[in-house]
């Protein structure tokens, strides 16, 4: 699940719906949104299904529509300042996307029909796919688009800044793309959102700088056959999710995290190489 490309074309509009979603800090499967969208292989997914499938979810989708491409861009960033992704048609209606946020001029997209999903792009980009001209007319012309707001309160939602959407799109990056959504549930059970009342908290990237080293050695000591840097690079894409969705560690609560994230690390180790039984003759 999370950030890949969609196996079949029909499936757009699923997949853009899930985006939004994930952005509101909520992972959901595209097949399970595609069921309840009525999507199917011969007619895709229209406005109205995915308007069913948002409120199944607990959201709304608010249509929003202009005539001219300067207008269209400035309700989009209205919605996004907000905090809310959208889902636009593109393509002559014949594709759906999610813009998810708008930085220095610039949109963060996620298009599920590319096979780089994360893209950058900016206004004029967007408003060349954005624009529907109606065949009828030649006077016609719209831009059609969805702001996906949550009616349940949302505990955090992803700040998915030009620069973090260019790390995510990076090769390198690819394993942290495709499971977004497991560091995700793996972090909340661990972390807890920033709001304006938690007190006595530090960063995850704090607590890593204080624990990292410990945990690691002992992981690699006990097993003995993972690398240094095989690790490391599972606590980095924990750090960039955390960092993401703002995620903290209260004072309090440090010391069950280093339990935690211990477990976690170890299980993934003994799946990956297995291990001998232990406290057996």
């Amino acid at each position: 699940m999370s950030f890949y490309p969609q196996p079949f074309k029909y499936q757009c509009g699923p997949f853009a719906l899930k985006y939004a979603l994930v952005m509101l800090g909520r992972f959901e499967s595209e097949k399970i949104i595609a069921k309840k969208a009525g999507s199917n292989w011969w007619y895709g997914t229209d406005e109205i299904g995915l308007e069913k499938a948002a409120k199944y979810f607990g959201c709304k989708m608010k249509y929003f529509r202009r005539e001219t491409g300067a207008d269209a861009i400035k309700a989009l960033t209205q919605h996004l300042r907000k905090g809310y992704p959208c889902i636009l048609g593109v393509d002559d209606w014949g594709h759906w996307i999610t813009v998810v946020n708008w930085q220095q001029g610039k949109f963060v997209v996620i298009d599920s029909g590319s096979d780089k999903v994360i893209g950058i792009k900016s206004a004029n980009q967007i408003s060349r796919r954005w624009k529907y001209d109606d065949p009828d007319s030649s006077y016609f012309r719209s831009y059609d688009g969805y702001a996906v707001i949550p009616n349940f309160k949302t505990l955090t939602k992803a700040k998915f800044t030009l620069e973090k959407a260019r790390y995510v799109m990076n090769k390198r990056n690819r394993e942290l793309a495709r499971n977004w959504d497991t560091y995700f549930n793996d972090l909340t059970a661990i972390c807890r959102p920033l709001t304006s009342i938690s007190y006595y908290t530090i960063s995850f990237n704090e607590f890593l700088r204080r624990h990292e080293k410990m945990i690691i050695e002992q992981i690699a000591y006990w097993h003995g056959s993972p690398k240094y840097t095989e690790l490391k690079k599972i606590l980095s894409n924990m750090k960039f999710v955390a960092g993401v969705y703002n995620l903290v560690i209260y004072e309090d609560d440090k010391k069950r995290a280093i339990v935690d994230l211990t477990s976690l690390l170890m299980m993934y180790v003994c799946g990956k190489y297995g291990m001998h039984k232990i406290y057996s003759s």
